[in-house]
């Protein structure tokens, strides 16, 4: 990989102070119009829909907003009866797509080196989810988890975003890699033959998170094409790129929120000091943007649970432990809180088909 094609995918400066909530680089959109000709749609009328120009997924390195992107790719379901659209459309994303955490994963040293800094850089390509990395002695899990609401089709983005991760590993470990398990939080679609077929693994549907598993020790496994002069030169873009971010304090906690949970590590302290400050710092600075720590855990566990509720057939003691309630009766009367219904009485009204 030279230098020229990697600096031709390195974003443009952003102007300070430009917003960076919710959007995602066209990146690995770019192969939708395509795939939609092949499935015997015409892409133009899915996406004027939506009123999201075709022209704008042109450009790998053009921003658009999540959830109108989550509404086309929702729409795009509906046009083609596709249940497994966002595989076949992360089938054809490569890691450059991923822009500079895409190229800094292939220069990076070794395995978990390339993975960590794909955790810390991806909301420079995407700002509606986060990616995870959870290890222990014996096996790690790479998963992506939404942080967004009102989003659409999260099926398909969590396929999407599981199909690109088993790409980065097969580019990282060799095309032969294969996960050990893969965990998708949806319901088993009609047709298992393309999951069977790419990813070569166990699958488990109606889990409660998104990620794929394998053993830890691969985190030490070299990279074939590290370039640790690249991978420095691209680090400091990276950081520039970050330097130039406006912070959204609210967004961000939200951000570091959804992760805490995936990962079973959260609380004001964590995330506080994750973000550079003391706990009473985050708590005066939320109370002054109108809100609270407590109010945006219980919002973002709300969001998480409806989503397990609606899409996945997971059991309330599961869905309980996910959110990190310590059973499920405080759980229960804590969605009734939130939504006026049990989570049962929630599920029946809600369950998508």
């Amino acid at each position: 990989m030279g230098r020229k094609s990697v600096q031709s995918s390195v974003p443009a400066r952003r102007q300070k102070g430009a917003p960076f909530d919710g959007f995602v680089r066209a990146g690995p959109l770019t192969g939708l119009p395509a795939l939609l000709r092949d499935l015997g749609c015409d892409p133009d009328p899915i996406f004027a829909s939506t009123g999201l120009d075709p022209a704008r997924f042109l450009d790998p390195d053009v921003e658009i907003p999540f959830v109108p992107v989550s509404r086309l790719l929702a729409r795009c379901v509906a046009a083609t009866g596709c249940e497994h659209l966002g595989l076949l459309l992360g089938e054809r994303v490569t890691p450059e797509s991923l822009g500079v955490a895409g190229f800094m994963l292939q220069t990076a040293p070794d395995v978990g080196t390339a993975l960590r800094d794909l955790v810390h850089h991806l909301d420079l390509h995407d700002r509606g989810g986060v990616a995870t990395l959870v290890t222990n002695d014996r096996s790690t899990c790479l998963g992506y988890a939404i942080h967004l609401s009102g989003v659409e089709a999260t099926n398909q983005i969590n396929d999407l975003a599981m199909t690109v991760a088993c790409k980065v590993m097969r580019e990282l470990c060799g095309a032969e890699w294969n996960p050990t398990a893969v965990l998708l939080s949806r319901r088993a679609p009609q047709d298992l033959v393309p999951y069977r077929r790419f990813f070569r693994a166990p699958l488990h549907f109606n889990a409660e998170r998104n990620a794929l598993g394998f053993p830890t020790h691969e985190l030490d496994q070299s990279v074939a094409r590290a370039d640790p002069v690249l991978h420095r030169h691209l680090e400091q873009e990276a950081h520039a790129l970050h330097a130039d971010q406006q912070m959204h304090l609210v967004g961000e906690v939200r951000k570091l929120l959804r992760r805490s949970l995936a990962v079973r590590n959260g609380g004001v302290t964590v995330i506080a000091e994750q973000l550079g400050m003391h706990e009473r710092t985050l708590n005066r600075r939320l109370r002054a943007e109108g809100t609270t720590f407590r109010r945006e855990l219980e919002d973002t566990r709300y969001e998480v649970a409806r989503h397990l509720l609606a899409e996945t057939t997971v059991p309330l003691s599961r869905i309980a432990a996910a959110l990190d309630y310590s059973d499920s009766t405080a759980f229960i009367r804590a969605f009734k809180r939130w939504s006026g219904f049990s989570p049962a009485e929630w599920r029946r009204i809600h369950r998508r088909s």
